[in-house]
């Protein structure tokens, strides 16, 4: 099966990139250019040492994918990647169901997998770009320091 990058992307235009990333400098501090960002909210960068690197938001992780920018725009034509990076058939299953997203918004989990949050369309809604990566980006960076499988209470304040 062969994916479309921009059916599974948002168009980065008129985004202030680091507003939307100021509650990630604990974890993205070397960003050179934005590539994309997926429509479930993870974004791919270039960095200051030359490679690609995945920040998965609902994993809070940051992962180097490739040691330049031709390698990555060649992993992007290897559809398991694709899936992995993008889930298309999650956001299939949104659009079928009539979930859409409007513009500057992502799929956002309800509980983020990392909290043991599961990918089903159950617990996913649209959220604003921004209000994703300040929630995921203050909440990763509160169990950085965290063992796996640690149990967490979040306390919501306004």
């Amino acid at each position: 099966m062969e994916f479309y990058l921009d059916g599974l992307t948002i168009n980065l235009k008129q985004l202030d990139i680091k507003d939307i990333l100021s509650c990630w400098d604990w974890l993205v501090k070397d960003l050179t250019q934005l590539l994309l960002i997926s429509k479930f909210g993870d974004l791919f960068f270039w960095a200051k040492d030359g490679a690609v690197y995945w920040l998965a938001t609902d994993m809070c992780n940051l992962t180097k994918v490739a040691d330049s920018k031709p390698e990555f725009y060649r992993l992007l034509k290897d559809n398991e990647l694709i899936e992995n990076w993008f889930m298309p058939q999650l956001l299939k299953e949104l659009e079928q169901e009539g979930v859409y997203l409007d513009p500057y918004q992502v799929y956002s989990y309800k509980k983020m997998p990392v909290l043991g949050g599961e990918y089903t369309i159950d617990n996913i809604n649209p959220v604003d770009i921004k209000t994703h990566f300040e929630l995921a980006g203050i909440i990763g960076e509160q169990i950085k320091d965290l063992p796996a499988g640690t149990k967490v209470k979040l306390k919501v304040t306004e």
